[in-house]
Order: structure tokens, then sequence, then C-alpha cells
């Protein structure tokens, strides 16, 4: 892309494209690590994948070779990551995963979960000739591996530079016929990044228009919220176990289904409850949030028929302000969720600011013992 220049008093036209690859080279120039990528197999398109600071310091490098959008392959992507307090360092599991979900992102291929039984072992991988014993993962043709060089344990050790933890991501490509190599020169990979993202721009074609200028199909009734709060709910929880398991917290693949939920239920918010998009948005995240905290703190919901009530009665709260059983547990939630959203006070002592925190955590065990209160009384009547 070259664009002319303007306001500069230069003549001819801008290089974007090198200038950008030249900002890229100024960042990796203030690495304290070594950088590291594959020197076999002989793959073409070398690309800086990506690259990341941590506390202001670069801390993780990312290099690419291979095919970017095809799921056969062959590609393969070396991460090197500085050891360092507070990076994080998922399983390769996780890396597989991840892969799964770069594929889908550039070329739009769902390979879903993975079917193929997992493999993993401890081979050798040559890096600058030198065997490192790995940590391997294998599922079918995508494999991760994980090794640390330069530490003390490391074959590797004083060679200069931080110890890093390097992670191979590769699909189609045999993981023994991988090597390493240390990567002097980062310039061709620069450029390469260059035309790795317009890649994957050509390829992706002109954005849609926004989800609030498309056409959707108008709900009856309540219906676009409900779907809106089961959905959600389902999500915070299968959220909360794949942490709690360890697992990488993770969007599925296409979210557009649920923009498209929100989105239609803010637009039906809007018709009627006569707000308008602001009050609209603001009111419907409430209700969610209040759903899928609740789904957090009590144990009969969801999937009872208590749930069913709880979000029947939120739902009619947020749209008509209806006179429901709930009503005081709705309106402490109301009064917390505000005073939640209320940014922080300009020149307000640290004092008054954990004061307020105490009152908010406090507003929530009464919510909570609200909903517990109606739920007593919903079994009392028989309901």
């Amino acid at each position: 892309m070259h664009l002319r220049g303007s306001g500069s008093g230069s003549e001819g036209p801008r290089d974007i494209w090198r200038e950008l690859a030249e900002a890229d080279l100024r960042s990796l120039g203030r690495r304290s690590f070594r950088v590291y990528g594959p020197i076999a197999p002989l793959l073409d398109s070398p690309a800086l994948a990506s690259w990341e600071q941590h506390n202001g310091r670069l801390a993780v490098v990312v290099l690419c070779h291979g095919s970017l959008f095809d799921p056969d392959g062959p590609y393969v992507a070396v991460q090197t990551q500085v050891e360092q307090d507070g990076l994080s360092l998922y399983p390769l599991q996780e890396v597989i995963e991840d892969e799964r979900d770069r594929l889908f992102s550039h070329a739009g291929i769902d390979e879903g979960a993975g079917t193929a039984p997992a493999e993993e072992s401890e081979p050798w991988f040559t890096v600058d000739g030198i065997p490192v014993r790995a940590r391997l993962r294998v599922e079918g043709k995508l494999w991760a591996a994980r090794f640390a060089v330069g530490g003390p344990e490391s074959p590797l050790r004083g060679r200069g530079g931080d110890p890093v933890l390097i992670t191979l991501t590769a699909r189609g490509v045999a993981p023994e016929r991988v090597a390493l190599r240390t990567v002097e020169e980062l310039q061709p990979y620069a450029l390469g990044r260059q035309g790795l993202l317009q890649a994957i721009t050509e390829r992706r074609g002109a954005p849609e228009p926004h989800i609030s200028e498309r056409e959707l199909p108008q709900p009856r009734g309540l219906e676009a919220h409900r779907r809106l709060v089961d959905f959600s709910v389902q999500e915070s929880l299968q959220l909360e176990a794949s942490l709690e398991a360890g697992h990488k917290p993770r969007t599925p693949r296409g979210e557009t289904s649920r923009r498209q939920l929100w989105e239609v239920a803010v637009r039906q918010q809007m018709r009627l409850a006569g707000e308008d998009r602001i009050e609209a948005t603001e009111a419907v995240t409430a209700l969610v949030n209040q759903m899928t905290t609740l789904a957090r703190r009590v144990e009969w919901f969801p999937g009872t028929d208590d749930a069913e009530a709880a979000v029947e009665e939120s739902i009619r709260f947020t749209v008509f302000a209806s006179e429901v059983p709930s009503e005081l547990a709705q309106r402490a939630w109301q009064s917390q969720w505000e005073a939640k959203m209320e940014p922080r006070r300009e020149g307000e002592a640290e004092e008054e600011r954990v004061r307020r925190y105490r009152a908010l955590y406090a507003a929530a065990d009464d919510w909570r013992e609200l909903w517990q209160q109606w739920l007593r009384e919903r079994s009392a009547a028989g309901a």
C-alpha cells in the first residue's frame, strides 16, 4: 500500500507497510531474550504473528511459517516467551484449541473441539543443533509442544539473554521434522506480518454492517429477553466451570448469535418500554447480570420451576416495571447495580472508596437474602 505524504514536505509515496514493519522491528529490538523460529522443515511465508508486552516490557514473540488458511497445513508457529511472573501459561490442550480458534478467525473454518484421541510424550527437539527435551501433545493433524531454553536445567543455558519458554504449534507437519534456530534477522518476519494482515483482510472481504444496522427478525412479546437470559446464564456457568477446571476462558466460535440475541432484546426493550437505545441497553445489561449472578449464588437456579418464575418476574419488572412478588429483590439489585456502575469519584479518599465497596458487598448479601426470602414465601404458598 502506498500513500502520498501529506504535510511533511516529503516528495513521493509513502510505503505504509514498510513503516509498520519498521515500527514492529523497533519494538522487537528492545527485547531482553533470544527469539526462535523453525529451520526445518523449509516452509515459506515467514511472518511475525504477534508480540506482547507485560508491565511495559516485551515478553512474548510469535513467529510463523507456512499456510495460514489451509486446515491441512503445513503450518508451524513458534512462541518465545520470557519467563516472567504474571504471564499466563496454559496447558498444551488449550494451545491446540487456540490454534483451532486461529483457523476459524483467519479462514472461517470451524474444526469443532476435535475428536482425535490425544497422545502425549516427551520427545527431543533440536534447537541450534542441540537436543532439548519437550512435552508434546498430538491431536490428529494438530500438535503442540513446550520446553525451556536458557534456564539452569536447559542444555542451552548460559547463551545470553533471559531464559525463555518455547511453545510450538503445528498442523500438517510431523513433530520429528521440526527443528529450531535462533533468529538473528527479524526484518523478513516483520515485513511478512504486513502481508499476513493484508491477506486476512482480503479474505474476510468488506466488513458487515454493525449488528445495530442490520435487519433482524422481530420477536413476539418477551421471547427475546427469555432467549438472551437463558443463553447468558448457560454461558456464564460454562465459563465458571471451565475456570474451575483450569481451562482457558474462551468465546464460542462464531458469536454472531450472541450479538444478535443482545441486539434483538435491546430493540424489543426499546419498543415495549419506550426507552432510547442507551436506556434499553442499560436495562437489558442489568437484567442479564442479575440472572447470571443469581445462577452463581444460589443452588436452585437455573433448571427449576422457581428459576423460571424468577426469570419471568425479572423480565416483567425490567420491561414494564410490573409489581411482582420479587419486587424487593428487583429494587435491591437496581440500587446495587447503579452504585456499581457509578464511576470513581474524582478526589475520593481511599477510606471512602473502601467504605463504598464494603457497602456494595453488604448489599449483595442483602439482595441474595431477599431472593431466598422470595423462594421461602413462594414455597409456603405452594406455588
